[in-house]
């Protein structure tokens, strides 16, 4: 499970399969309960390399669903639900 946010090591313990692990990129706390905590620091050679993978295609974002901007509220209750695969995008505008 990765942790994002932090101060949720206990939470994250209670739901965690036997032998799942916890990542975390917020709580330093996550090494300490057989789980790891990485330090991310981005640096221009990165990044650039990044942007090359993304002109060339190599990178991709599952989207699971597209709402409306009027169907955002419907969009929210469902990231909510924490069932989704992918991620949920809000389309402002039509595209065009």
């Amino acid at each position: 499970m990765a942790d994002f946010v932090g101060g949720v090591l206990d939470v994250t313990r209670a739901v965690l399969r036997d032998g799942g692990r916890h990542a975390s990129v917020a709580d330093r706390e996550a090494a300490s309960a057989a789980g790891a905590y990485v330090w991310v620091r981005p640096d221009a050679a990165g990044l650039a390399r990044l942007g090359e993978w993304a002109d060339a295609g190599r990178l991709t974002v599952p989207v699971s669903e597209v709402f409306s901007l009027a169907d955002v509220a419907e969009a929210f209750r469902r990231s909510m639900s924490g069932h989704t695969r992918g991620k949920i995008a809000i389309r402002v505008s039509d595209p065009g």
